[in-house]
């Protein structure tokens, strides 16, 4: 009785790991033209909501599984971020807010209750949108005097500089985030540097 139990949970478990964790030695780009259409259909939607540097060369499991486990392995904050908290806890008020990707802005309010440009419930506040672009173009434009004045309009007083992209409601490589700008002494001023972030002072 005992041996089929084990049996039972042994095949279950096999099933897990072949379908979650075992990559498949052909790529899905290999059999992309012989999947059926409704197949092709949602392997094509899926790989759409991904981000693009994560699309290539994509081995098996599909798409949506490998996506997710890349997630809960890549906790995408990183411990530099986490250890960042503590001086924002010590060194700011508790009024300030912050620019910051979703990841980033739910790490600050997490840890410090601090608010952010996005993050949290900022998606039921009045013009959520026009939120997403402003914190979208204060990390992606090249003219600090831009991101200063995008960063004033959304009444914030620091900015939260990862190393990594960011998701800002929509997806930037890291390629794509001008980091330069914000050593611009007249606009922002570097009042934090860490692992993998830097915090600036809106001026």
């Amino acid at each position: 009785m005992w041996a089929k139990y084990i049996a039972v949970l042994a095949l279950f478990l096999a099933m897990v790991y072949i379908g979650y964790f075992w990559q498949f030695p052909i790529s899905l780009n290999e059999v992309m033209a012989h999947l059926p259409a409704f197949i092709d259909k949602q392997v094509r939607n899926d790989l759409s909501g991904m981000p693009p540097d994560q699309v290539q060369n994509l081995d098996f499991p599909f798409p949506e599984v490998k996506y997710q486990g890349d997630f809960y392995y890549n906790p995408v904050v990183s411990s530099g971020e986490m250890n960042a908290t503590r001086w924002i806890l010590n060194n700011t008020n508790g009024h300030d807010k912050f620019v910051a990707d979703i990841f980033g802005a739910e790490l600050i309010m997490g840890m410090t209750d601090r608010v952010s440009t996005e993050g949290g419930d900022w998606a039921n506040a009045p013009d959520p949108i026009s939120m997403m672009s402003h914190t979208n173009a204060i990390y992606t434009t090249d003219n600090a005097s831009y991101a200063s004045g995008l960063a004033k309009l959304e009444k914030a007083d620091y900015v939260f500089l990862p190393d990594r992209g960011m998701y800002t409601g929509w997806w930037v490589p890291e390629d794509q985030v001008n980091f330069t700008k914000f050593d611009d002494t007249q606009y922002f001023q570097k009042v934090y540097i860490g692992d993998n972030v830097t915090i600036y002072r809106v001026l």
